[in-house]
């Protein structure tokens, strides 16, 4: 049997590495616990680590990471283990559209399943993901599990963005491993070495991801990159020509509302730090002074604007008043001695 792991089962991330020690260790000594809480930003390879360690549980063999060659493996790549239990949101059989919630019926059919003799490998595992859009009666049926597991060759992995939604009864029985944001530096190694693309191009795409290292690498092999920038560019005009709203309001129309507030957040929160320490980006027109206090202010009224874009109020005028603010903010500091 290769010593090699195959990388679609061990080729974690390399700020992962501390996390999969912590695992390794906790497996050596016996004290991996019943229930695990993978916790992190998105984008940041949490769902890749909850795989390696699944497979890695589920092996056969007595290596690193998984093998990829016994037949344990095998049956995990064809995604027909009969000991891995996914959690994760289905379609709804009325409206045929997929749920945004997971059920109490899928973690009572999860507990059942868990309830049954392996046949393969020597534990059962689950993963729940996300497990913050539990449903509250989900949330309690899990609880029920984790204060009577199963047995000991059971082991529960949650994953999840939002740790905060989960309740303490849940988070207090489980053992945490935290995957955080790596450094811009490392995010920028990793990148330029996955994609080969230019410094400027990737310190654009991190700019765009948030520091995110996954989406930045999605926003260098797709069109996103170019939104992103357009949005800056289009705020930018806006700077030299405050009367231009109904084009700027027109051109950002055209993208993903989401990702629009989210880029218009970013890049009013980076341009306030840099007012405070003095330090314009060459985006901003020379000649052209901002307040730190207001482009927080406009930093926050775009978070609260991604969030009401999922509700019923409009949202081009969501958009047009908060670029008037923004022509507004630039007008008031040519109006400044």
């Amino acid at each position: 049997m290769s010593n090699q792991p195959t990388p679609a089962i061990s080729g974690l991330y390399p700020w992962l590495d501390e996390q999969w020690v912590f695992f390794e260790r906790c497996l050596e000594l016996d004290r991996l616990a019943h229930a695990q809480i993978i916790e992190g930003p998105a984008g940041c390879g949490k769902s890749k680590l909850a795989k390696a360690m699944v497979a890695k549980l589920l092996c056969r063999a007595k290596e690193r990471y998984a093998c990829g060659a016994c037949r344990s493996c095998k049956l995990l790549e064809g995604g027909a283990h009969p000991e891995l239990i996914d959690v994760t949101f289905e379609t709804d059989p009325k409206t045929g559209r997929l749920r945004s919630v997971i059920t109490v019926d899928q973690v009572r059919r999860m507990i059942e399943q868990l309830q049954l003799t392996t046949s393969i490998s020597s534990r059962k595992v689950t993963c729940i993901s996300p497990a913050d859009r539990m449903h509250s009666s989900a949330v309690n049926a899990l609880l029920k599990s984790l204060e009577e597991p199963a047995g000991e060759d059971t082991v529960l992995i949650l994953v999840t963005d939002s740790p905060g939604r989960l309740p303490i009864t849940i988070r207090s029985r489980c053992q945490v491993i935290s995957v955080n944001q790596p450094d811009r530096a490392q995010t920028a190694e990793w990148l330029a070495e996955t994609t080969g693309k230019e410094a400027a191009e990737i310190n654009a795409a991190i700019d765009a991801a948030g520091g995110s290292p996954l989406r930045a690498r999605t926003f260098l092999v797709s069109p996103e990159l170019d939104a992103y920038q357009q949005v800056r560019e289009s705020l930018a005009k806006l700077l030299l020509r405050p009367g231009s709203v109904s084009i700027a309001a027109a051109q950002l129309a055209e993208l993903d509302v989401t990702d629009a507030w989210r880029w218009l957040s970013a890049l009013t929160g980076d341009l306030a730090k840099a007012v405070m320490m003095d330090a314009l980006p060459d985006w901003i027109p020379a000649n052209i002074q901002l307040d730190s206090k207001s482009l927080l202010q406009l930093q926050q009224q775009a978070d609260i604007n991604r969030q009401l874009s999922n509700t019923t109020v409009r949202g081009d005028l969501l958009l047009q008043t908060w670029l008037i603010h923004w022509a507004e903010l630039v007008i008031g500091s040519r109006e400044r001695p």
